[in-house]
């Protein structure tokens, strides 16, 4: 039984130099990584926060509709310490804010005074618990 032939004289394969297939590919390697590189750096910059910036805005005001202000610190070290969040959001006054965010780094907003804006979550130790959407510089 034959098998049949993939590769023939006719076909034209035999004309492509075998070092022209590595460079070709070398090349094509090479700009996909800095395509990649050049797209995360890009991507990157477009939702992170500058300490020069004095706010972040999130588009979504449907989601972050809800708001506090106060002075943000770093939640302290506590292993008793059941309530959420990173950061304590110090109101006069008034309960203190369990904050959390995904979006924001809270930690370029310590010991400031800002505006929060956020959305309300279901709290197991924290008497308000809030995941922050837009930070805004009060002072």
């Amino acid at each position: 039984m034959d098998l049949p032939k993939l590769y023939s004289e006719d076909s034209g394969l035999h004309k492509i130099k075998p070092g022209l297939n590595f460079k070709l590919l070398l090349a094509v390697l090479v700009i996909s990584v800095i395509a990649g590189i050049g797209t995360g750096y890009f991507l990157s910059g477009s939702g992170r926060i500058s300490l020069k910036t004095p706010e972040y805005a999130s588009e979504d005001t449907k989601t972050f509709r809800d708001f506090a202000e106060g002075k943000i610190t770093k939640k302290p070290e506590n292993k008793n310490d059941t309530s959420e969040g990173t950061h304590l959001l110090i109101r006069d006054g008034a309960t203190p804010v369990n904050l959390t965010s995904s979006v924001v780094d809270l930690s370029a907003y310590e010991n400031k005074k800002v505006k929060v804006f956020g959305e309300t979550n279901k709290a197991t130790g924290a008497g308000w618990f809030m995941d922050v959407g837009r930070v805004e510089l009060v002072e």
